[in-house]
């Protein structure tokens, strides 16, 4: 009976150091979890800025002059007045964008773009980049715009 005591020595120490180990697994996986959900919704919310940003645009080209010479001279170049005021919107609003005055614009710089053809069909371009990804995102709104 000595014997069999003796061969168990031991066996509670080794179940709680397995079930420690399983546990503490188990609370890594969650906070791996807690921080690819962080990184998600901050990916959301700058996937929203950008549908903001490029719906408020549209919406100022539908309450304006929407004749095709105002709205390429308004937001169809890069000088425009309300394209200058919405292109500074952007870049407050989202991260990664470079406004440095570089003709022609370089890679990286992430700025927006509103192209406007000759039947008023608008599209809307944002990009973004987060903070400590490579590649960058972007958001595109097409329209038309009709009196």
């Amino acid at each position: 009976m000595e014997t069999s005591i003796l061969k168990q020595r031991g066996s509670v120490m080794l179940e709680s150091l397995i079930a420690i180990l399983i546990f503490s697994m188990g609370i890594l996986a969650l906070v791996a979890l807690l921080g690819a959900s962080v990184k998600d919704t901050t990916n959301a919310k700058y996937r929203a800025d950008a549908s903001l940003l490029a719906n408020q645009v549209i919406g100022e080209m539908w309450t304006g002059d929407k004749t095709n010479a105002t709205l390429v001279a308004n937001y169809g170049t890069a000088s425009g007045a309300q394209f200058v005021a919405w292109k500074g919107r952007v870049i407050q609003a989202l991260p990664g964008i470079i406004d440095a005055v570089v003709a022609p614009p370089v890679a990286g710089q992430n700025l927006p773009t509103i192209a406007v053809d000759a039947n008023n069909m608008v599209t809307v371009t944002v990009f973004w980049q987060a903070p400590g990804e490579s590649g960058r995102h972007n958001y595109v709104a097409v329209t038309r715009l009709h009196e």
